[in-house]
């Protein structure tokens, strides 16, 4: 069986005019999938959505058509058998119900759209897409289940896929360097990838004996060889493989993943097994031995790997964006966000970062909704993960622009605010003796209780002090804790909005609101300014002060002081922790310090990782912080690869589904950088070149059917600024910044220049 889907991406163009073809609606998704032809559905009425283009600046939609039939003849010839939209006036161009026929379990049907724009008028028809359907209406364990099954396209060869999922598929990848030591061959495959290995194998023995090859995979090299001791949770494993005389292709077979933890992902028995590698090395027992090609086959989720870009002046912050952005790919062999080769098991808190590096890298959503999905239903035991099940839930629904996980789970979602565990004194505590059997099967956990962790963690499960928490003094009523509830009260408050719930929109912001003066109440030392670590404490860790920060606790009077206590302590929390540090640093105006943060070369940095020699981002900062387990496959410390779009370039979405954009460039003194965004409107491109203090200026292209709100720094007192070489005489001014906003969709130049 072979696992190289990429092969059958099979597109059909009833279009012959190469500038139509341009012009017609691109990017199609079916239930947010690009690809629909290599997976199957399980929803009766699935969601489509498109891509919007012309060739006119400021276009938007006016209008959509769309046809959906059982087969490609009756599309070209515009006979759809299962549902003609007719022309709809709507521009509304994502997240399009399905109302036609009913449509029937284990078929396949294709269909294709076409739009009216404002300005370029009537489009040509889009490209025509497949997508199958499953069993519609099955038995689920769980909502959101996802079963890997095999499909068998119309003359192409079968394989395995996953429901409502892209599939997964193995790579080849050839040796970037060989190097031969005596009885030893040396392959050095570039980077480290979940992956098994081929090898085709001559040997031509003058007497015959049985015969094995001892070879060596690993992570980590010392010189031209690897280590075999490599500390934590580094990977190093040698297997030995008979061979036979002749010249043969063998597959180093790894042994089967044994899942010790309760939600682990195990591959299917139909995929062959994989660890994380970069190096093997080979023992040759006889000089009549001779290794003609060795392939490492590096198991992927399907990927556009051009989907993104970034550069900029500086190469640190370069290297760490390609760390993580290839951290955030190789960490979905199995087709979820289940990290690490020690456990394989969804965390909520690793998924969520995960989620959002992947959004900005890829156009990818449905590997996301499922894990949310997944966990909602397989919760993990700290009291802050559960709460990002909530965090999950919105990210979802801020760059897709639909309220399905909303809807389909809202009352689970109102559990994992955790508002059970709330007391007399309006803060929530998981010591008081509220976690009884109802609360905790609310939550859909089976353990016997929930444990707040603050940050990753000092102590846990035999594991020496590390430091990550910053001695972080645990009370019964934990401020870090109750940060995160803060943030999943306004965010549930948001979603029930989104879902016209008014009366739990209001009751939600009104508890938000009481909450926050609890909060600052008790946990706020007006006499330091900053943070205590909970009712009852006198120690003020980094945690209780960047969460804080970082989810809109601290009052704006006492803002200045939490940010200056926080910069005094760099670094000290985990890889986990900086996601949000990076995040509250941004928003609070402090670009250079993030920046400096994330350029570092100090052992709690991600040049650190790529000095110590892992091509993924790591479990922990270095292995002497967590010197039992610390793996080097780990993309929860993937943060900047959505941090550098989000925060360093600014690009957000002002509304769910990115209909508007915030373009808010924080460049600090870096003096050039370049973006490629993929969203679910299309690509957004931004770069910017920078004399600090003298000039500024910012490109950007926005999707058509879509608007801007333009943020760039005010350089000086004294300046003049021009948008598409027209000069602006009163710009908007907000927070030292210059706003140019309802810029339309193509391309604009935005200069500002400090008068002499």
């Amino acid at each position: 069986m072979k696992y190289i889907v990429l092969a059958i991406f099979i597109y059909i163009s009833v279009l012959s005019n190469t500038s139509a073809q341009k012009l017609a609606p691109s990017g199609l998704l079916c239930e947010l999938l690009t690809h629909p032809e290599l997976s199957l559905i399980t929803v009766p009425t699935p969601d489509f959505g498109w891509i919007v283009n012309s060739d006119k600046s400021g276009d938007f939609q006016v209008a959509y058509e769309i046809m959906v039939a059982s087969s490609v003849e009756q599309l070209i010839n515009e006979t759809p058998d299962m549902w003609n939209s007719g022309i709809v006036s709507t521009g509304k161009s994502i997240n399009i119900t399905y109302a036609g026929k009913t449509l029937s379990s284990n078929a396949t049907y294709c269909w294709k759209v076409k739009t009216w724009n404002k300005r370029y008028g009537e489009s040509a028809w889009s490209a025509i897409q497949k997508f199958n359907t499953s069993v519609l209406y099955a038995s689920l364990n769980w909502p959101g289940e996802s079963k890997w099954v095999k499909l068998t396209p119309i003359n192409g060869e079968p394989f395995w896929t996953m429901e409502n999922r892209h599939p997964i598929s193995y790579h080849d990848v050839e040796p970037y360097k060989v190097i031969t030591h005596r009885n030893k061959m040396f392959y050095d495959f570039k980077k480290s990838a979940f992956s098994y290995m081929t090898i085709n194998v001559t040997w031509n023995p003058k007497k015959e004996e049985p015969i094995s090859l001892k070879i060596s995979v690993g992570e980590k090299a010392v010189g031209d060889s690897i280590d075999e001791k490599p500390g934590g949770g580094i990977i190093f494993e040698t297997y030995d493989l008979p061979i036979k005389e002749g010249t043969h292709e063998y597959t180093l077979k790894i042994p089967r993943f044994i899942p010790n933890y309760p939600h682990s992902q195990s591959l299917p028995l139909e995929f062959p097994e994989v660890i994380p590698f970069r190096y093997c090395e080979i023992t040759l027992p006889s000089n009549d031995i001779r290794i003609n090609k060795i392939t490492q086959k590096a198991l992927y989720y399907l990927i556009d790997w051009n989907a993104s870009a970034f550069s900029c002046s500086n190469d640190n912050l370069n290297a760490v964006y390609d760390l993580c952005k290839y951290s955030t790919i190789s960490n979905t062999y199995n087709g979820d966000y289940a990290n690490s080769q020690r456990e394989r098991m969804m965390y909520e808190a690793d998924c969520y970062i995960q989620q959002m590096s992947h959004y900005s890298i890829d156009r990818e959503f449905a590997i996301g909704r499922y894990c949310v999905e997944n966990l909602i239903y397989h919760a993990s035991w700290p009291t802050e993960w559960i709460l990002q099940s909530v965090f999950m839930t919105w990210a979802d629904y801020w760059n897709t622009g639909s309220t399905k996980v909303i809807s389909n789970y809202y009352g689970d979602l109102k559990a994992k605010t955790l508002m059970a565990l709330e007391t007399e004194n309006g803060l929530i505590s998981t010591t008081t003796g509220l976690q009884t059997k109802e609360f905790l099967k609310s939550i859909h956990y089976n353990g016997e209780k929930i444990e707040d962790i603050v940050d990753w963690p000092s102590g846990w499960q035999g594991i020496k002090p590390s430091g990550e928490r910053d001695n972080h003094d645990f009370r019964t009523y934990n401020t870090v804790v109750n940060a995160f509830y803060f943030r999943s009260l306004i965010l549930m408050g948001k979603m029930a909005d989104a879902v016209n719930n008014k009366v739990d929109a209001d009751s939600f912001k009104k508890k938000a609101q009481t909450l926050k003066g609890i909060f600052n109440h008790h946990f706020f030392d007006a006499q330091k300014g900053i943070y205590i670590d909970g009712i009852g404490s006198s120690h003020s860790s980094m945690q209780s002060n960047l969460f804080s920060l970082a989810f809109g606790l601290a009052p704006a009077e006492n803002k200045r002081s939490v940010v200056e206590y926080i910069k005094t302590k760099r670094m000290a929390c985990s890889v986990y922790a900086a996601n949000y540090l990076l995040e509250a640093l941004y928003d609070v105006g402090e670009e250079q310090f993030a920046l400096d943060l994330m350029t570092a070369e100090t052992d709690r940095s991600w040049m650190n990782m790529i000095k110590t020699g892992s091509t993924m981002t790591t479990e922990a900062w270095d292995v002497k912080y967590m010197p039992e387990l610390m793996g080097w496959s780990h993309a929860w410390s993937a943060s900047p690869a959505h941090i550098i779009p989000r925060k360093l370039m600014g690009i957000e979405p002002g509304e769910p589904g990115f209909g508007k954009i915030i373009i808010n460039p924080q460049p600090g003194n870096l003096k050039q950088a370049t973006m490629k965004l993929p969203t679910i409107r299309g690509e957004i491109l931004s770069s910017f070149n920078q004399e600090y203090g003298t000039s500024f200026e910012l490109n950007i292209s926005i999707p058509t059917n879509t608007t801007a709100k333009v943020s760039i720094p005010k350089i000086a007192e004294n300046y003049l600024l021009t948008v598409d070489g027209q000069i602006v005489l009163k710009p908007k001014i907000e927070s030292s910044r210059i706003i140019v906003d309802r810029v339309e969709s193509g391309t604009h130049i935005f200069r500002i220049q400090k008068k002499k």
